[in-house]
């Protein structure tokens, strides 16, 4: 599955009209209500992890889903 990331413009709808989670736990239920379930959720950090040790556990947690890093830096 591939994902293309576009930088969203002045008149594109979410400026328009937004969006609103108020909670993972409504995210989820509202996920699941519909039938769908999460791919994977993990916490990679909290307020005093580092951005680089972030970086590290997102990456990590990434592969052990079965992603695939081409630029990887250890």
């Amino acid at each position: 599955m591939k994902y293309k990331i576009k930088k969203a413009k002045k008149d594109d709808p979410i400026y328009k009209k937004g969006f609103t989670i108020s909670s993972i736990k409504d995210y989820f239920q509202s996920k699941k209500d519909r039938g769908l379930k999460p791919l994977f959720f993990e916490k990679i950090g909290d307020n005093k992890t580092t951005k680089e040790e972030m970086l590290k556990n997102l990456i990590a947690s990434l592969e052990k889903n079965g992603w695939k890093c081409k630029d990887k830096e250890d």
